[in-house]
């Protein structure tokens, strides 16, 4: 049984469950067009289910907007009729969550998301808000043999075989995920963690987009910068050595060693606060795995 809370509680953040009509929405970023949130469609709460693939194309072409600030058409929702979505958990999930909390202690809320939100199964998706990342990946380093065990080849072939099949072989997969942090298993349950550089969003443009550019080609990862969150950030490489941070919101390749890649359709953005080359398009492929 899912309860509704009030509105004000909507945290405008990358991985939180909203409820608009009977779809359940998953947030997207953390920057909305004022009275809109960007967000795409996941679930039927009459059905108990997932959408189909043709159910979410509709609904993001009934819901796409040009949002200026990131030069991309996106969906979005009306802020005054979307509230925040609880229901009860499975007790499998709820436990997982629980010792995520125990493990991170107070440096950050802990939410549970995906489609455990709606139906019971053995994988959880766990989402953490916090203003201290780097304390987060520690704890969770720390619990590693502890409280958390590394996901197994067999486990990291599994999420390939569900997700990534179509697009990497499993050595480019496994060499994004090698020592993976965010693709972990807790009490025998995989887990896909998100980690969040913030408490609250914002209902307005905080880092606009000025010139996007679709970019193909080599590149290489200098360092980290902010590694494992949402966004990632790397210092990156491309053609002519010229200096950019790649950024990604994707899981996948929030954790990207160093090294070379090759980057098959992504883009180069120009914004306020710098270039950035953003994967999450396309395909960013590790070379010589």
């Amino acid at each position: 049984m899912w309860i509704a809370r009030k509105k004000p509680e909507l945290r405008l953040l990358e991985g939180e469950p909203v409820q608009y009509g009977d779809i359940i929405w998953i947030v997207k970023g953390e920057q909305h067009p004022p009275g809109y949130l960007v967000a795409y469609p996941r679930y039927d709460l009459i059905r108990k289910d997932r959408l189909s693939n043709h159910e979410k194309n509709i609904l993001i072409r009934e819901h796409i907007f040009y949002w200026d600030c990131l030069d991309l058409r996106v969906p979005v929702i009306r802020l005054h009729n979307t509230i925040q979505h609880y229901r009860g958990l499975s007790w499998q999930a709820e436990l997982v969550k629980t010792i995520m909390e125990q493990i991170i202690d107070d440096l950050g809320e802990v939410i549970i998301s995906g489609s455990s939100i709606i139906m019971t199964g053995n994988d959880v998706d766990l989402v953490v808000y916090t203003t201290k990342p780097v304390l987060v990946v520690e704890k969770i380093r720390d619990n590693l043999g502890v409280l958390i065990e590394e996901a197994g080849t067999g486990d990291l072939y599994r999420e390939w075989l569900l997700k990534h099949k179509s697009t990497l072989s499993f050595q480019e997969y496994l060499c994004l995920k090698e020592n993976s942090l965010l693709h972990i298993k807790i009490l025998g349950y995989p887990v896909s963690l998100r980690i969040v550089p913030y408490y609250h969003g914002f209902s307005s443009c905080v880092d606009p987009v000025f010139l996007r550019k679709r970019y193909s080609g080599y590149l290489d990862i200098v360092r980290p910068l902010s590694p494992h969150t949402t966004p990632a950030r790397f210092l990156a490489r491309i053609s002519g050595g010229e200096k950019v941070v790649l950024e990604t919101r994707r899981i996948l390749y929030a954790e990207a060693q160093i090294g070379r890649y090759f980057l098959e359709n992504g883009y180069i953005e120009v914004r306020k606060t710098g270039k950035y080359i953003v994967p999450d398009h396309g395909i960013l492929h590790p070379v010589n795995v």
